[in-house]
């Protein structure tokens, strides 16, 4: 009998291009300073791409190293086909592999073990997916990350894993932590507001861009919001299926102590919000494309808290 892996959505270069990179802002007095101690064994050293995802470099059985993009929505880590033949690790059950648009059946590869920095994960099969809709040798989802803290630093292009409830990297102040709920590593803020409409959150680093549903545009257009144009903008997912989107702009994201200015937001309905039990309240998920604009963040799955740590502090405290 098929599985079925709920895979997050890769979101398309046409999408990227309309959402534009807000300013961020923290409505606090001061911002801690990064910590200069050396880089502990579970910090790994990474490359921030162009969208600011982040990816690190991950052995396979023993072999390698390979590029995999850390992707917080993933439910689990994926191969890419051409990797997984090289290897000769195909031959695990089939699988459904579910997308923004659609889904389609995958063979899955058995790793013996996958290892990035010095976590390591033993005995899994991962869904196997093309190349030309994964863009890197794989993805590394929260079969790796959840249960523990993760941090992207883009200042120093590190990721670093820790056990939970550990500070490491730098130090935060309180008012930057954001409270989380949710189990399975899908952890949803619900301390957020979209100008004055309050939404549910979560921080995908897989996506490119921050996209919200419907409800929440319905919301900001009761209040005199519109779309910027007629234009469709395709979202495109790890599936290669597509689903429509359209732009609107907003003067103020604010997720806890955080905000997020001026910049244009993609309204689609994809099926994720559906699968995070949010489809019927106004959500949003939080794309790079508004993450990067940090020095850094973090998100702790055990103690379900997202720590930031803002790039300039002069711009921190312009509010």
């Amino acid at each position: 009998m098929n599985s079925i892996y709920s895979r997050r959505q890769l979101l398309g270069a046409s999408a990227a291009a309309f959402a534009f990179a807000p300013t961020v802002l923290h409505a606090g007095e001061s911002i801690a300073a990064l910590a200069d101690s050396a880089p502990q064994p579970e910090t790994i050293h990474g490359n921030a791409e162009r969208d600011h995802r982040m990816t690190v470099l991950a052995l396979i059985d023993g072999k390698g190293p390979f590029r995999f993009l850390v992707d917080t929505g993933a439910d689990r880590s994926v191969l890419a086909a051409d990797v997984a033949q090289e290897l000769g690790l195909l031959g695990g059950e089939d699988v459904v592999v579910q997308g923004i648009s659609r889904s389609i059946p995958a063979s899955t590869a058995l790793l013996r073990s996958l290892k990035v920095g010095s976590v390591e994960i033993s005995d899994i099969a991962v869904p196997v997916l093309s190349r030309e809709w994964l863009g890197a040798d794989g993805y590394l989802g929260l079969d790796i990350l959840d249960r523990r803290r993760v941090t992207f630093d883009f200042r120093y292009q590190t990721l670093t894993i820790d056990r939970s409830n550990q500070i490491h990297g730098f130090e935060i102040s309180r008012d930057l932590i954001v409270r989380v709920k949710g189990s399975n590593g899908r952890l949803t803020a619900y301390d957020c507001r979209v100008d004055d409409v309050p939404a549910a959150a979560f921080i995908d680093s897989g996506a490119q861009v921050t996209i919200g549903n419907s409800l929440l545009f319905n919301e900001l257009a009761k209040r005199g919001s519109t779309y910027v144009s007629d234009r469709i903008v395709p979202v495109t997912d790890v599936t290669g299926g597509t689903s429509p989107g359209r732009i609107t702009s907003f003067s103020t994201i604010r997720l806890g102590a955080i905000s997020f200015v001026r910049a244009n937001l993609l309204i689609s309905d994809l099926e994720v919000f559906n699968v995070w039990g949010l489809a019927d309240r106004p959500a949003l998920f939080i794309g790079m494309n508004f993450l990067g604009q940090t020095s850094a963040f973090s998100i702790d799955f055990g103690r379900k808290e997202l720590q930031f740590k803002l790039a300039d502090e002069r711009v921190a405290r312009s509010i």
